[in-house]
This record gives structure tokens, sequence and C-alpha cells, in this order.
């Protein structure tokens, strides 16, 4: 790839339930702390489960609530990047539910409400609205591998010249739809500790969020003299098409990803600093992307965590918050470390503490219902 075609990343914003900041949230994340609780109005619903990660102190319509997350979001990344005056903006978004609450509603008769406002695509428009250089938007639906399809969309775009700037990221307020079939598809933590990668685990606990990352060409944020934070270079795709929810045994589809992704940029997997787990703390999701990092990482192993413990599984917008941890572990040049795992079952490198390290080159994972599997390469600047 050319140097005037590698792509930017100039401005990060994340809303989740530790931190609406990215200060915060980074800072957060050094910590033990989880934002995990048991929550009344889920008891009093008659919820198996009623734990979660919910994001407080923040005022809004609640049918609304995935565009006021995304605006806040939106809102940071833009003005970190300072590009308010470049014109010709894409939005390229992922999203699982949409606006949840209001689907919710319809389904309880409590408002009659025309769904298509509430879809990603919803969002989406109502985007356009406040954002007026916005000239082209897409919306995915690739459940929690949303972020990453956006992310690769937006370098299309960019390389394509279709946009000079390009607003990608996910969205997903919390949803008691997602939580009722989490809960039947017995996917849920019964402690309420989400403990990925540990013999013990048992589940994954919901939470809810939006992470939007400002890309450009390298070329014009340097001619604009924008800070480069990091360079996104590649994102692979793969479909393993086994099974509706379950991962496929052998981890074909995820090993492909991996290979893909690192024969096409030339890396050898010991250039490879850390991973940014998918880690959702199922049994059969850990598995299958415990065993395919073993088998491609034969000769070295990368650092391996994941943030699900901190802030739970935020559906469409957990490969956009986690590629905004990538970034940011570049930046800081420390690794992440996984809260909640003691006791090890497979073969890889999974830190108890914050590593203090070099960070060159991060690949950010994520899968999804339907065999979904993305990946995308992170590279520090210069």
């Amino acid at each position: 790839m050319q140097v005037t075609n590698k792509i930017a990343v100039t401005g990060l914003g994340v809303v989740c339930a530790i931190a609406n900041t990215i200060n915060d949230f980074w800072n957060a994340l050094q910590t033990e702390n989880s934002s995990i609780k048991n929550w009344d109005d889920l008891k009093h619903a008659d919820f198996k489960y009623i734990h979660a990660c919910r994001v407080t102190d923040f005022e809004c319509d609640p049918l609304h609530r995935g565009f006021h997350f995304s605006v806040a979001a939106i809102e940071q990344a833009i003005t970190q990047a300072n590009c308010k005056s470049t014109q010709k903006w894409g939005l390229f978004l992922g999203t699982t539910m949409g606006e949840s609450a209001a689907f919710e509603a319809m389904a309880e008769k409590r408002q009659t409400l025309n769904p298509e406002e509430y879809t990603g695509f919803g969002i989406c428009k109502r985007l356009v609205k406040k954002y007026p250089k916005i000239k082209i938007f897409q919306c995915f639906a690739t459940a929690c591998a949303a972020g990453n399809y956006a992310l690769k969309a937006g370098i299309e775009a960019l390389q394509k010249d279709e946009v000079s700037i390009a607003i990608v990221g996910g969205v997903d307020p919390f949803s008691r739809i997602a939580m009722t079939g989490f809960s039947r598809s017995r996917a849920m933590s019964a402690s309420g500790i989400c403990k990925p990668f540990d013999v013990h685990r048992d589940g994954m606990v919901l939470g809810e969020g939006a992470g939007f990352l400002v890309l450009e060409k390298v070329q014009n944020a340097t001619q604009r003299n924008a800070n480069i934070l990091a360079v996104l270079e590649d994102c692979a795709l793969s479909c393993d098409a086994y099974h509706p929810t379950a991962p496929k045994p052998d981890s074909s589809g995820i090993i492909d990803c991996f290979t893909q992704l690192l024969n096409k940029n030339n890396l050898n997997p010991t250039e490879i600093d850390w991973i940014s787990a998918h880690g959702t703390g199922t049994k059969l999701s850990d598995q299958s992307e415990a065993q395919a990092i073993a088998k491609v990482f034969t000769t070295h192993k990368p650092y391996v965590s994941s943030i699900k413990p901190k802030i739970g599984h935020t559906l469409g917008a957990a490969t956009a918050i986690e590629a905004i941890v990538s970034v940011l572990s570049i930046q800081h040049q420390t690794i992440p470390h996984t809260i909640n795992y003691k006791d090890a079952e497979f073969d890889i490198l999974i830190p108890k503490k914050p590593v203090l390290t070099k960070v060159n080159k991060v690949l950010n994972c994520g899968y999804a219902f339907g065999g979904l599997n993305s990946i995308t390469l992170f590279s520090s600047w210069n």
C-alpha cells in the first residue's frame, strides 16, 4: 500500500459504562474496577439475570438513546481530530439492535411508532441531519462484528476518494430484547462475573455504549497538520456459515481471518504485539478464539486480553470501542489486562496486570452469530 493510501486515525470518542471521555476510559482500563452491577428494574421485570453494564448519568430521550450516545462519541472524536472545516464526510455505523427501547415499547403496545426511524438506518439518518457534511452513509447490522465492518467500509471509501473524512463506529444502547435472547441461549454469566479465557468462565455480561473514530488518508492528515494517533492498516473478514450461533469447532474461519490479514500485509506473526480479543467469557466462543490464536501464533505468543469484564458486551459497539482501545494501547505503549482472569485453560498469553511494553502492531478481533469473523490491524505512526 502506498503511503498516500494509508489510513490515519485522528480522533476518538467513547461512551460506555466505565467512562464518557477518552481519558477517563483509558484510566479506568488500568484499574481492577468493573461496571457490572445488579439492576432493580431487571429484577422487578423478573429477568433471570439482573446484572449488566449500563451507562449512568446520561440524560436523554430513551427512545433515541443510541443516537445520543453516537452524538456524544462523535463530538469527542471530531473535536480531537479538529476536522470540522474539512468537507465531504462519510458515516459508517455498526449496530445490532438499533434503538431497542423503541422496539420494546412497540412490542408492549406502549407507543405507536414508525419502526424505520429506530433501526440503525434511522440512527444514521438522524446523524446526517445533525452533521450536514456527511454526504454518504452506510449501516452494518453484522451483530458483534459490526464495528469492524464499519471500519473496513471507511477504509474503502477513503481509498476510493469517495470521502475525505470517515466517521466510523458502532452503537448499541442496553437492550432487554438482547438480554432475553442471550439468556435463553444460555450465554449469560450466572455468577455475574465475566471471566474471559478463565477455566471457570460461565458466560457473558451485556453492556451498552458507543465508540467512534475519525479516519482520513495519512496524506490529508499531514497536509492539515493533524495529530496522527495510529494507522489503520487493514481489515480481514471471513464467514464460517457453520451454525446460527455456535462457532466452528476447528476455528478454521477465525484462522483464515488471521492468515489473510497477515499474508496480505506481508506480516510475520512475530510482529504482532497485542491481540485485543473478542473475549466474551462464554465457553465455546473463548475456546474457538483461543484455539485459533494458538494455531496461528506458534513460535511467538502476543499478549491477548479482553475489556468485556469491565464494560460488558456492547454488541454492535464492541469492536468499535475495542478499536479505540487498540489505538490507545499504541499511544500509551501499554497493553490493558483482563480482570477476573485467574486460572488458565488455553496456551495463550493473558496479562493479569497492565503491561508497559513496545506496542507497534495490534489486532482487534470481533466475531458474531452466523460465523462472521473480523480482524482489524492497527500500527503505530512513524
